[in-house]
């Protein structure tokens, strides 16, 4: 898990303007404190996949965004995870102290999450020996947020690691998320595109890349 000075400005909404003194400590302060304040865990489960239902579980993937990202698709992983507590409360306690340290942790903590994600979907794909989709999580396009609970459910998120949806479908730990990844059928070639954001139709998104 890393946090890259590139992803962590675009998470802060920087366009190339100059960066003073006090703003590029706080990048590197804040970035070493989420890195040592972090927790990741995760839970993975795979699941065949037909009709945009998860067999023998009840559960239907409902939206035209995923059905068609998972095309031809028979096989999926949900994934959930998290970097833990801990981050929430540093978040509170930074609020306190600095406005700056805070929104710079907070940056710093979604990196970190996405990084550990990103390094998990890597692991899944290198022990499966099957190419994997970019990992499609609740809310993007019409995926409906409300999948979360179905998700936590089927992965017993809460006991292994930690993570409840609320009645809003919120995740608690806050920077927690959760995931469908579709697999690959054997012999299948990569796209030309795997950036998460290609798959997401939300094009006027502050963070897109």
């Amino acid at each position: 898990m890393k946090i890259e000075r590139t992803e962590l400005l675009r998470y802060l909404g920087w366009r190339g303007q100059p960066l003073d003194e006090i703003t590029t400590s706080s990048l590197e302060r804040m970035s070493a404190r989420c890195l040592e304040v972090a927790a990741p865990r995760s839970v993975v489960r795979r699941f065949t996949y037909a009709n945009g239902a998860l067999s023998d579980t009840g559960v239907k993937l409902e939206g035209a965004d995923i059905a068609k990202h998972l095309s031809g698709v028979d096989e999926v992983y949900l994934i959930a995870a998290t970097v833990g507590a801990g981050i929430e409360r540093e978040l509170t306690r930074l609020t306190a102290v600095s406005r700056t340290d805070a929104l710079v942790f907070d940056a710093a903590a979604s990196c970190a999450i996405e990084s550990y994600l990103d390094e998990r979907c890597a692991e899944l794909e290198k022990d499966s020996g099957r190419i994997l989709l970019p990992r499609f999580s609740c809310g993007y396009g019409d995926f409906p947020i409300s999948a979360q609970k179905d998700i936590c459910a089927l992965l017993n998120t809460p006991t292994r690691i930690g993570v409840c949806v609320d009645e809003n479908y919120t995740l608690s730990p806050l920077k927690s998320v959760t995931a469908v990844i579709g697999i690959l059928k054997e012999g299948a070639k990569r796209g030309a595109c795997a950036s998460r954001c290609a798959i997401c139709s939300k094009t006027d998104c502050v963070y897109r890349r």
